[in-house]
């Protein structure tokens, strides 16, 4: 059985459950606070981890990954059925409902080693097709349905790639969550409309969209295109680094296998 993890990996899991409201909320409001400076600075310390040391990651930090993954799943959510007027204590629900998801999402990534790797892949194929979304203002699929359809489909793709070619996929994937990480981190403090538009693509309601103006510029697509060249990087140097190594075998049979 799995040892339960550390007094400090659960207080690093709550901060990252806490992390998408005030980097969505910088992207809304394009206003840099003190929240939002905190979280940006760890999307980006977080993600060089995954680009570059996301195979060598132990069962602990895949606790966090599921973390993270959840948390950002339930804030998304919320967003995309917030009604016209808003929800009574706003924000104490978005960061309530973030750090429950969280903790669940870790708890599962942390007992269940296959269905954490099937995670990774489809948080992954998730994770590129936000970021292909973004790179035109308002989104490369303006209807909130093709985008939807879009989504699902990489996140169907990315889980059945990480089930046949586990350790490939688990390199690619740390590295795309990684790269994306470090975009929305350094985009925080640089405002260059990437993170808005990231947002307004993850939005599925066509209506709610309209309410959304965020402009991406050269300084924007800079930035973009940046993330891709890291995460190819990435996914090259942890290619040469573990040669030979197979991922968390000892992890999971320790675990029996659990799926």
């Amino acid at each position: 059985m799995s040892r339960p993890p550390p007094l400090f990996t659960l207080l690093l899991a709550l901060l990252l459950a806490s992390l998408p409201s005030p980097v969505y909320a910088a992207s809304k409001s394009l206003r840099l606070s003190i929240s939002s400076s905190i979280a940006g600075a760890i999307f980006i310390a977080v993600g060089i981890a995954l680009v570059f040391f996301g195979f060598r990651l132990s069962r602990t930090l895949l606790f966090l990954a599921g973390a993270h993954i959840f948390s950002t799943l339930a804030y998304i959510a919320l967003r995309n059925f917030e009604p016209a007027n808003g929800y009574p204590s706003r924000d104490f629900l978005y960061l309530g409902v973030s750090i429950a998801a969280g903790f669940i999402g870790g708890f599962i990534f942390f007992r269940l080693y296959k269905m954490a790797i099937l995670g990774l892949g489809a948080f992954a194929g998730f994770t590129l097709a936000s970021y292909i979304l973004t790179f035109r203002t308002g989104s490369v699929i303006p209807s909130g349905a093709g985008r939807a359809i879009f989504i699902v489909v990489l996140c169907i793709l990315g889980a059945v790639l990480s089930y046949f070619f586990e350790r490939t996929a688990v390199i690619a994937s740390s590295s795309v969550i990684g790269a994306a990480s470090v975009t929305l981190g350094v985009d925080v403090f640089a405002a260059t409309g990437v993170a808005g538009n990231l947002t307004q693509a993850v939005l599925l309601a066509d209506g709610r969209t309209k309410r959304l103006d965020f402009k991406v510029g050269m300084t924007g697509y800079v930035l973009l295109a940046s993330g891709v060249v890291l995460a190819v990087a990435g996914i090259v140097v942890q290619i040469r680094m573990n040669r030979g190594r197979e991922f968390m075998k000892s992890e999971a049979a320790a675990a029996g296998g659990s799926v």
